[in-house]
């Protein structure tokens, strides 16, 4: 079965959808990710656990908003809340009680926020994150993981894909002029090298405990204590972009799950509720090199902001009823997640297996992301390790069309279950995952 001319059938009007985008945007899309051969389907709406295209398919959804849906299209006490939220006007550029209430029962979840501020997006969260740790510290070195994440800023855009070379395009400084440098993750003693190497000068380390687009690996428990115990012997800000990782596997973040205490944590995605809010803060002493109150003549105070939309009502309104419900489902919505997600990775790995496709699913608690071998080591470490033995494309590229033609979205081999897929999707979800692995069966997927 020829995989694009199946998606192409049954998706007709978002071909003629991206012919036009094509003379407008820049491949067409307005986020690089969106972008997938032969072109992506142009959606008309969601519900639940679902996407509705405008050749009227419809997909079980696993990307979920990237990743930023945990209860699901249309969560009604969302919608409501933004209802509500709406009658008094959208954009009020002032602060508001909402905002005050808001940060109260962020730091309540996540008590190192001591203190904060909102944005509108997670690259604003860790490009100010950054800053803060340059300078508070007043030096000038960034230390990044290779294959992380942290948005499109000019300060971390750097060794993000493989092979893990520099800058990921053009218009960006050189990784030394800009002041960044690499380590690998989860390696301790790589990690030590480059750290000695810039000893006295590094700001900062950014990372992910579970690394997310690099292919939803877990940091050791030993390497983020040895990342928490060398920033407190360099005097460096130890900072966690928990984007991704925060709010989705319990009522808080990663970090505590760990027992390590970072310096600075950025937020975003789930805690927005589906709209645009991004998070950072952490030590009082640290957030205060910011504060225009106290920051006065030549020690002028750390430039960082939110933009013209940040704290807007209804972003506040969608924010404030997702933490609510969150907390309010407890422990037993995040086990019942847990359970779900790990029946999910565990099945389809089978399913590749019996297609005669070894495979290793990623994750952990909702997350999943599937990695096809192209040899027996199913040791997935780092994302140096995805990229050395697995066959990283195809899983936005064969796997990607296979699971679309069988009525399932899925961005990197897997994605994010919500609180909407229940016994029915995750039935629905496991049959697609059987069915396409058998597609690629005899399929060569290159590198």
């Amino acid at each position: 079965m020829d995989l694009f001319e199946t998606y192409r059938r049954r998706t007709s009007t978002s071909d003629a959808l991206n012919r036009r985008a094509q003379d407008l945007f820049p491949g067409g899309i307005c986020h690089n990710l969106r972008r997938f051969d032969p072109y992506p389907f142009f959606a008309t709406g969601a519900e639940g656990a679902h996407l509705a295209d405008a050749d009227g398919n419809r997909y079980l959804d696993l990307w979920m908003g990237h990743y930023a849906l945990i209860l699901g299209h249309g969560f009604p006490g969302v919608r409501d809340a933004v209802v509500r939220a709406l009658e008094g006007g959208w954009h009020w550029g002032v602060p508001s009680e909402a905002q005050v209430k808001l940060a109260e029962t962020l730091r309540r979840a996540v008590p190192v926020l001591e203190r904060m501020r909102l944005c509108t997006t997670g690259t604003e969260a860790t490009m100010y994150a950054v800053r803060l740790a340059r300078g508070f510290t007043r030096r000038p070195w960034i230390l990044k993981a290779e294959g992380g994440w942290h948005g499109a800023s000019t300060d971390l855009s750097f060794s993000v894909k493989a092979p893990f070379r520099g800058a990921e395009g053009p218009g960006l400084l050189p990784a030394r002029e800009q002041g960044v440098a690499t380590i690998q993750f989860n390696d301790v003693d790589g990690t030590a090298r480059v750290l000695a190497g810039l000893r006295g000068d590094v700001a900062g380390i950014i990372v992910e405990p579970m690394i997310g687009s690099g292919g939803f690996v877990s940091a050791r428990p030993e390497y983020l204590g040895y990342l928490r115990e060398a920033c407190d012997r360099e005097k460096a800000v130890l900072i966690f972009d928990e984007i991704i990782t925060g709010f989705r596997f319990r009522y808080g973040t990663l970090a505590d799950a760990y027992g390590v205490r970072p310096d600075l944590t950025t937020l975003g995605k789930i805690v927005g509720g589906g709209l645009a809010l991004g998070v950072y803060g952490g030590r009082a002493d640290i957030l205060a090199a910011a504060d225009p109150l106290t920051s006065r003549g030549a020690d002028r105070p750390v430039l960082v902001g939110g933009g013209t939309f940040s704290c807007n009502p209804l972003t506040l309104a969608a924010a404030q009823a997702t933490l609510d419900a969150l907390e309010a489902g407890g422990d037993g919505l995040y086990q019942e997640l847990d359970a779900r997600g790990q029946r999910v990775r565990r099945a389809v790995e089978d399913a590749f297996e019996r297609a005669g496709w070894p495979a290793v699913c990623t994750g952990r608690g909702s997350l999943f992301m599937t990695h096809l071998l192209r040899g027996d080591d199913r040791t997935l470490d780092s994302p140096g390790d995805i990229a050395a033995k697995t066959h990283v494309r195809a899983k936005d590229r064969e796997l990607r069309l296979a699971l679309l033609n069988r009525g399932v979205f899925a961005v990197h081999g897997g994605g994010a279950l919500s609180a909407a897929h229940g016994d029915e999707e995750e039935a629905f979800l496991l049959d697609a995952y059987e069915r396409a692995a058998r597609d690629l069966a005899g399929l060569d997927l290159g590198p």
